[in-house]
């Protein structure tokens, strides 16, 4: 989609919305001219929810070549990039960016938590050619001074912010639960997920349940 024939957000609806109305759009085309089946078998399973085509118009805007990742298709690859705290600039995640693609990762995530997140993410999102995911409880802890700080209208206006950016898709953490803490404790390793961990000592400091799963529609 050109910038020219982009969507407004009145009348924008999703692949799925779109499939499930009968529509073969260009991504639907384009994806399965890649996996080498007929447009209509991968409309049929992104409108019955068993496949999916990540793929924000934002970032149709730049250079994303659209896939579809389903049970039906062939096995997707995700390549984990970011900064640290310790060391980041854009130019080095570019660096990782283009590796990752030459090296035929399917989707990308930036996991960046140290530098301009905006500046880094928007940069990478510009000249990356695969979908683009991010996890939206990294740039909302970099707004506040600790994880306990946080609030469900911080965690919403971060997600939604970066859907606007351009990405395709988020981890969200809304499965780890109030009740799943005291079980957390027999576990060798704790929690290896970061953005379970904030969300963990935010739900042990507030003895609130996670904001993520309480303000899920939203």
């Amino acid at each position: 989609m050109s910038p020219g024939h982009a969507m407004t957000e009145n009348n924008f609806k999703t692949q799925f919305e779109r499939a499930k109305a009968g529509e073969i759009t260009s991504e639907i085309q384009r994806a399965a001219e890649k996996e080498k089946v007929l447009p209509e078998f991968v409309r049929q399973e992104v409108a019955r929810g068993r496949a999916i085509i990540p793929a924000n118009r934002v970032h149709l805007e730049y250079h994303l070549d659209p896939i579809v990742i389903g049970s039906q298709f062939s096995c997707k690859f995700n390549a984990n990039i970011g900064s640290s705290s310790l060391r980041s600039s854009l130019e080095e995640e570019l660096k990782k960016l283009h590796c990752a693609v030459h090296y035929h990762a399917d989707t990308v995530m930036d996991l960046s938590t140290g530098g301009d997140l905006d500046v880094i993410r928007r940069g990478m999102m510009e000249q990356c050619p695969v979908p683009f995911g991010t996890v939206p409880i990294y740039g909302a802890l970099k707004k506040v001074e600790s994880p306990e700080d946080l609030t469900p209208q911080i965690l919403l206006e971060e997600i939604e912010n970066q859907a606007k950016q351009g990405t395709d898709f988020q981890t969200i953490h809304a499965g780890l639960l109030q009740e799943h803490l005291p079980l957390i404790e027999k576990r060798l390793t704790g929690i290896v997920s970061r953005g379970g961990a904030i969300l963990s000592k935010w739900m042990a400091v507030h003895r609130q349940q996670n904001p993520l799963f309480t303000h899920f529609d939203e």
